[in-house]
């Protein structure tokens, strides 16, 4: 296992520094290569995306390139930090934008932006997060166009069962708590067991929603400390612990099965989850739907997501490589957008209110989705060293709280240690 991991981190180190990209094509035409990991959806993106573009677009060759997800985040980290090139137009997913952006290893788009696009045409509360610094004012690294939000998924039929209304606006989280007591039997077999909810421990951002609603923190606003210790979020992070250590409504999470496969079973009533998990429910055997998450004591939070495209700083044609971009956030066919970024929100305003997106499969309340945007307070917990404090700090610990392992209180101090450590370690220098 050993040898084979160091024969992959090799083989991709090799690829990147002796990629540069293909430039072999069409003579007097300008090649561009587009690099991304939507790999399921790769005809999806070639013929309804990039074909159309060069078609309105005859002096422009695009070449695709998709690769599998994990593979892509170690060649596009490589190549930032080696300075090398994996293509001209490149896929960023939120969490790994601060180490690329650190890097500079993209261009700054705000003059090609201002230019040619509007913010009233944006839902502009997701662009923070691919400025640099994730600052309101730095220069914008990457084009932002997917954002997807949480959700309060539900199956229809165990509501239908139990006679309970669905999810609307008006919930809160002690509604939610009430239906999933009602729904929550006593069977002791998995086959009759029937739970009200199933939680998530951090892999997916139902608990972040739920913390910041309920008046707690993660991480400080700019993204630099721990809150994990303050008061408010221990009381959240008690709340939801509860819900399976007390309340008993939900079991504790499973690492073996992801929390949309545990829905797909059809024994929980509800979850709260990344809103494209609509399209693993796509096949499910039951009636489900989506709702906007409950209020709490904080308001309407919700835990932002997203994707972005950058334009690589070595990148010999940067005006049509943004032409590209621009194509690729307002899709002026409008074809194709329902199943693009994993059938993720467009940020494009006329793509998310199109009917190509609200009427598109799988069919469920999209637009209650799109209006959660504008209803509800977006926030990101993406800063510097986030897959290290998460997966090694958060996860873990929110594991063996829902577990009945170590208690809350315990659990928070353990994850504010590791926070405050890999923050400290990756500040960035004046």
């Amino acid at each position: 296992m050993k040898s084979f991991a160091s024969l992959l981190v090799l083989s991709v180190l090799l690829d990147v520094c002796g990629c540069g990209h293909n430039q072999t094509g069409t003579p007097g035409k300008v090649h561009i290569k587009l690099v991304h990991f939507y790999l399921d959806q790769k005809d999806t993106w070639q013929h309804d995306v990039v074909d159309p573009f060069m078609k309105a677009h005859p002096g422009i060759e695009v070449d695709v390139e998709a690769i599998p997800y994990g593979l892509y985040t170690a060649k596009i980290e490589a190549a930032a930090a080696s300075g090398s090139s994996i293509g001209d137009v490149v896929l960023i997913d939120d969490w790994f934008n601060p180490d690329i952006f650190k890097r500079n290893y993209t261009i700054p788009l705000d003059s090609f932006y201002h230019r040619d696009l509007h913010d009233s045409d944006f839902f502009t509360q997701f662009f923070t997060v691919w400025r640099k610094g994730n600052v309101p004012s730095g220069p914008l690294m990457a084009m932002p166009a997917s954002g997807g939000v949480t959700a309060l998924f539900y199956n229809k039929d165990l509501f239908d069962k139990a006679h309970i209304p669905y999810p609307d606006t008006t919930w809160t989280y002690a509604t939610m708590l009430d239906a999933a007591h009602r729904m929550t039997n006593k069977a002791s077999s998995p086959q009759d067991k029937t739970w009200g909810m199933i939680v998530d421990d951090g892999i997916f951002p139902g608990v972040d929603t739920y913390i910041y609603s309920n008046g707690g923190k993660i991480l400080s606003d700019d993204a630099t400390k721990s809150e994990m210790t303050s008061p408010a979020t221990v009381a959240a992070v008690q709340a939801w612990v509860d819900l399976v250590q007390k309340e008993h409504v939900a079991p504790p999470p499973d690492p073996s099965v992801n929390l949309g496969q545990q829905f797909m079973l059809g024994h929980a009533a509800m979850m709260m989850h990344i809103d494209y998990a609509k399209t693993e429910l796509a096949h499910a055997t039951f009636h489900w739907d989506v709702a906007a998450p409950p209020k709490g004591s904080g308001g309407l939070m919700d835990r932002e997501n997203g994707q972005a495209f950058g334009i690589a700083k070595t990148c010999e044609q940067p005006d049509s490589a943004w032409e590209l971009v621009k194509w690729i956030v307002t899709l002026p066919t409008t074809k194709g957008v329902s199943n693009l970024y994993f059938s993720g929100m467009p940020l494009y305003k006329p793509l998310a209110y199109s009917s190509e997106y609200l009427d598109g499969e799988p069919k469920c309340s999209r637009r209650a989705l799109v209006d959660l945007i504008t209803s509800s307070h977006v926030f990101s917990l993406v800063s510097l060293g986030w897959q290290e404090w998460r997966d090694h700090g958060f996860i873990p610990n929110m594991d063996d709280m829902l577990s009945g392992l170590t208690s809350v209180h315990d659990g928070c101090a353990a994850i504010d240690a590791k926070m405050t450590e890999v923050l400290a370690r990756n500040r960035p220098t004046p």
